[in-house]
């Protein structure tokens, strides 16, 4: 159990609805899930615990269905198998592999239903009572529909297994009014609801193979007694008399007779819902390059970003955990610049903070967590031009990130200083919009205008105003004086004599950062102290144009700030 999950018990009604995904063979499943190569090669997986060596006479615990097929069974050794087939992969039970898979089907759980209950490995229930209303069949054909105007729930159930595949699950669904008879219905495979009411014809026919039965309080094996019974299915146990197969089956047996009835009464264990979605693996052989170490961690991320999208989520900064030969950790947190699904760009962010800094050892297993976030509503606005989709725009963010780094790519703003070009930069959110708003003021009898929020007055409406473009960073140029006056500019892309000057404005300040050594260099464009003095001058040059220059006084250098439009 998670730390800081919240468990509670959910009653179920008489009406409920519960459905039931369910994966066989869950350890080969999420092996498959995580080398997508092995879905068409035979493998099987052994006893030995991680770490140790495999042997020829290692034991094999589960066999993939290729291999089956070649005439491989569990129990046989490794060598009796390479004898059948002699390129059989072997390969050791992953659980970091499992719990992701486990986390992934939850999740698939959890876009349908938010009453979810985690079983066995490889099984999760989620209450569907109500659910039909948000779901329609593909096709609408009325008689899809039943008689108090519910959808049947064949789609939901179809729903799940195609959000099962998207994050590399085979899974089959069962639904029915309890939690068990849903179990068995998916044990069936594909998808089957059980209608209400007819749970006992449905169970009358289950054999007992299917049921997956332990053994009861006495440690006899469940199946193999009431085999010896002559039962072969439920409806032959619903039958017999409950008291006497309490008295010698014990409490599993009374359980298992009311199943056989269709008393299903179980109730949903609510779990919260997971705030951090991560994909763990451990690797076969340590990995020591980069390229291939991408390879493993793009899939990760493909299966990451498709949970988050299901979930209507979108993925947040990067928190890398890879665990090295030397039994070391490297702990690693990739900040994103926008939240965005591109696997892409994510991957290529991943891939820069590593080549940044390479792992000290090889790589045996990797941890990958996406924080969640949630995706920035966008809406069409009536008086302002179009702007990019909040997706694009936080794709092409991400992109630029891992082109110039994350900590090169933001929103400017201005920062608490006394400098004019001081600035910080934030991660970047673009405000929302503010349209302007119309109100409907009265203009006499009978007459009424419209009256825009901030628009200008009308006896300034028809006067131009002077607008400085500001240059950052500030270019130097060369001024020729004459008694301290300038006369000449001649720089890189201005070139003209001084018609008409005004100034020295002279500003100065933050003196005190230099004398304590308390210089931030972070604050502006251009890597100088912070204390300032500087004489600041208006030009009008026989080019036409108008610019805002100053003359740094400590250094006697002159730069152009600014260009009037």
């Amino acid at each position: 159990m998670a730390s800081g999950e919240f468990h509670g018990v959910v009653s179920a009604p008489h009406h409920a609805r519960i459905a039931c995904l369910l994966v066989a063979d869950f350890p080969l499943a999420a092996i498959i899930r995580a080398n997508s190569e092995l879905h068409d090669r035979p493998f099987a997986l052994i006893r030995t615990a991680r770490g140790t060596r495999c042997t020829p006479h290692s034991e094999l615990s589960q066999v993939s269905a290729q291999a089956q097929t070649l005439g491989v069974r569990p129990a046989m050794t490794v060598a009796q198998a390479r004898a059948l087939i002699p390129d059989l992969a072997i390969l050791n039970p992953s659980p970091a592999a499992e719990r992701a898979a486990a986390d992934a089907l939850i999740d698939v759980a959890e876009s349908i239903s938010p009453i979810v209950e985690e079983g066995a490995p490889g099984c999760v229930w989620l209450d569907l009572t109500g659910s039909t209303h948000f779901y329609r069949p593909a096709n609408g054909h009325p008689k899809d529909v039943d008689e108090t105007g519910d959808t049947h729930e064949e789609s939901i159930a179809a729903e799940l297994v195609r959000r099962a595949c998207r994050v590399g699950l085979e899974a089959a669904v069962g639904v029915a009014a309890g939690k068990e008879i849903a179990r068995l219905a998916a044990r069936c495979g594909g998808a089957r609801v059980i209608e209400a009411g007819r749970e006992r014809e449905f169970l009358d026919w289950m054999p007992l193979d299917l049921l997956g039965l332990g053994r009861n309080a006495r440690g006899d094996d469940l199946e193999l007694v009431l085999k010896r019974l002559g039962i072969r299915r439920l409806g032959e146990l619903a039958r017999l008399d409950t008291r006497a197969v309490g008295s010698r089956l014990g409490i599993r047996g009374a359980e298992l007779m009311r199943l056989a009835r269709g008393d299903d009464s179980a109730r949903l264990a609510m779990r919260s819902r997971t705030e951090v979605f991560a994909e763990s693996l451990d690797l076969e052989y340590g990995i020591e390059t980069i390229e291939p170490l991408a390879f493993v961690m793009r899939a990760m991320i493909a299966h990451l970003t498709e949970r988050l999208q299901m979930r209507g989520l979108v993925a947040g900064d990067v928190a890398l955990t890879l665990g090295l030969a030397d039994r070391r950790r490297d702990d690693r947190r990739v900040a994103v610049a926008a939240p965005t699904l591109d696997i892409r760009a994510l991957l290529t962010l991943v891939t820069l903070h590593l080549e940044a800094a390479p792992p000290p050892a090889p790589v045996e297993s990797i941890r990958l967590a996406l924080g969640a976030r949630v995706a920035r509503p966008a809406q069409a606005d009536m008086f302002l031009p179009p702007a990019p989709a909040a997706d694009r725009l936080g794709a092409a963010i991400v992109r630029i990130a891992a082109l110039c780094g994350p900590e090169h790519v933001g929103r400017r703003e201005a920062a608490q200083s006394h400098r004019p070009e001081a600035m910080r930069l934030h991660r970047f959110a673009p405000p929302p919009p503010t349209p302007p708003t119309a109100a409907w003021v009265a203009a006499g009898p009978g007459r009424a205008t419209l009256a825009v929020a901030g628009a200008p007055a009308p006896a300034t409406a028809n006067v131009a105003r002077i607008v400085m473009r500001t240059i950052r960073p500030a270019p130097p140029v060369e001024v020729m004086c004459t008694r301290e006056a300038p006369e000449f500019v001649r720089g890189t892309n201005v070139c003209a004599r001084v018609v008409s000057a005004a100034g020295p404005w002279r500003r100065q300040g933050e003196w005190w950062a230099s004398a304590n050594g308390d210089d931030d260099a972070s604050l502006t464009d251009a890597a100088a102290p912070a204390a300032y003095a500087r004489d600041y001058y208006d030009l009008a040059l026989a080019d036409g144009g108008v610019y805002r220059a100053y003359r740094d006084l400590n250094s006697g250098q002159w730069f152009i700030d600014g260009l009037y439009d």
